[in-house]
């Protein structure tokens, strides 16, 4: 399963592209899709599909996935900011 982009319409330039890649591209390598969480959230979906209809539940769940990357990709991009300023000191 790949991971959608979260931010849409926005213009980036060739290296924020490559960038926004690169990461996407490491989140997908890195970060299990089939969690004891995700099996939660998929049980609990798959319950309320018997009451709501069903493009409902996929603009939820298209929420979420949306949501979660999101958070992830800033997650990533802050841990690597951390990750420079620790080796910066380091070398100073």
């Amino acid at each position: 399963m790949k991971r959608n982009k979260a931010v849409k319409g926005k213009q980036l330039t060739p290296k924020e592209k490559e960038q926004e890649y690169f990461v996407a591209q490491r989140l997908d390598e890195s970060i299990p899709l089939q969690t004891d969480e995700w099996i939660k959230v998929e049980q609990m979906l798959m319950r309320l599909t018997e009451f709501a209809p069903p493009n409902m539940i996929n603009e939820v769940v298209s929420a979420l996935a949306s949501y979660a990357d999101d958070q992830a990709r800033r997650g990533y991009i802050l841990g690597q900011e951390d990750l420079m300023k620790h080796l910066m000191q380091r070398v100073a």
